[in-house]
């Protein structure tokens, strides 16, 4: 039986294996230096680019400005990134809808973690975009790989489908089970 991180890791490949056309951005990997702009987009800095490019930044724009509010600490603007009727399926297991009941959480989910993380990598076909995600250990000084997460988003930018992968067996699985407990 695979757990919910394995099959994330299916999901991602199946979006790559299902478009001739995908943008794959990795940081720090050999192809970064194939692919000018991966590491730029992994970073979330605006390197120009292709029209296609161009396409998958405005698909990502919102997971990663969702990162940089996770790593700015302004855990109350997170919920305006979802559309109204979004449906968030968290790393907890239960299911939010609407970009309110969204944004509660993440105010008191957030301010227990405090999180400081990175985007390792984004998969963008269609209306989808997948990010690895590593998570700054405070023991160990190191970002460790800590979730996939698959976003949906809408025409209008807004996040309307997130589901959260973690992956197993991580201490930032048990800071995160943790702060899951002071948020409740």
């Amino acid at each position: 039986m695979i757990d919910r991180y394995q099959a994330a890791i299916l999901v991602a490949l199946a979006l790559i294996a299902s478009s001739a056309a995908f943008m794959l951005c990795c940081e720090g990997a050999a192809s970064a230096q194939q692919v000018p702009m991966a590491r730029a987009h992994a970073e979330g800095a605006d390197a120009g680019g292709t029209a296609g490019e161009a396409a998958s930044k405005e698909v990502c724009a919102a997971p990663r400005r969702y990162v940089d509010l996770i790593n700015a600490g302004k855990y109350d603007q997170i919920g305006g990134l979802f559309a109204d009727d979004a449906v968030y399926m968290g790393p907890d297991g239960k299911t939010r809808y609407g970009s309110k009941e969204i944004g509660k959480f993440y105010i008191r989910f957030m301010k227990a973690l405090k999180p400081q993380v990175k985007p390792v990598s984004f998969i963008q076909e269609s209306d989808n975009c997948v990010m690895e995600l590593a998570s700054h250990d405070k023991l160990t000084g190191k970002y460790s790989l800590v979730a996939i997460d698959h976003f949906t988003i809408d025409r209008q930018g807004r996040i309307s489908r997130f589901i959260v992968y973690l992956r197993p067996g991580t201490r930032f699985q048990h800071a995160l089970k943790a702060a899951l407990d002071k948020a409740q």
